[in-house]
């Protein structure tokens, strides 16, 4: 019988998904750029089978797509479908958000404007990983494990476009900083109607910025 995996494997397989998810993230991985385990192992400093289990994780969290007689891709999303997991992120947010408003604690509003401030003057790699902290702090006390963890895949699989769209002008970073003040004080406040919608607008807000440019891009 094939030994179980130790711990110590576990922990470097997870150690390498983390490595790997960042350089997808942050397109040092292209969409729909083949990876080669040999590569990814020498870049890394590890052997194959940790590269192998990574490959495994990430694919389950829609990263990687296996594709036949060519391995391991990065996945390429189409404007459809990041059109719709937008859509979806703005209904279970929008659920998690209300559940949560009224039980955050006011630890939690300092940690998530503590956030924000480093937000403000956070490069675009740091920024991405800041915004899931954000919602993530906003949103734990809505005591829904399985729907913030469903929720994080779906930010992990944007956050490299929702980078463009940051990218595309200066205004579209301080309008999202702006709402993310606001948004924190309406959880302050117990505002569930106004942070909601104020969140729902927010998604979407990014969702055509986005819409809009892979749209001129694609006409080029």
């Amino acid at each position: 019988m094939e030994p179980s995996t130790t711990p110590e494997r576990r922990s470097l397989s997870i150690q390498v998904a983390d490595s790997l998810r960042e350089l997808i993230i942050s397109n040092t991985y292209a969409q729909g750029q083949q990876l080669k385990q040999h590569e990814i192992a020498k870049r890394l400093g590890v052997s194959h089978i940790p590269v192998r289990e990574a490959f495994q994780l990430l694919e389950s969290e829609g990263l990687i797509t296996t594709v036949p007689y060519k391995g391991a891709v990065v996945t390429q999303l189409s404007a459809a479908e990041i059109e719709e997991l937008f859509d979806i992120r703005s209904v279970l947010e929008a659920e998690l958000l209300k559940r949560a408003i009224g039980r955050i604690g006011a630890d939690s509003i300092a940690r998530a404007r503590a956030i924000v401030a480093k937000m403000d003057v956070a490069p675009p790699r740091q920024w991405g990983q800041l915004n899931w902290k954000l919602h993530a702090e906003l949103y734990l006390s809505a005591n829904r494990p399985a729907t913030l963890g469903f929720v994080q895949r779906i930010h992990d699989n944007l956050d490299r476009y929702v980078r463009i769209q940051l990218a595309i002008s200066e205004k579209n970073r301080r309008r999202a900083h702006e709402e993310h003040i606001r948004l924190v004080d309406l959880c302050e406040a117990g505002d569930k109607t106004g942070a909601q919608r104020l969140l729902t607008a927010h998604i979407r807000g990014v969702r055509d910025d986005l819409r809009k440019f892979l749209e001129k891009r694609a006409a080029l």
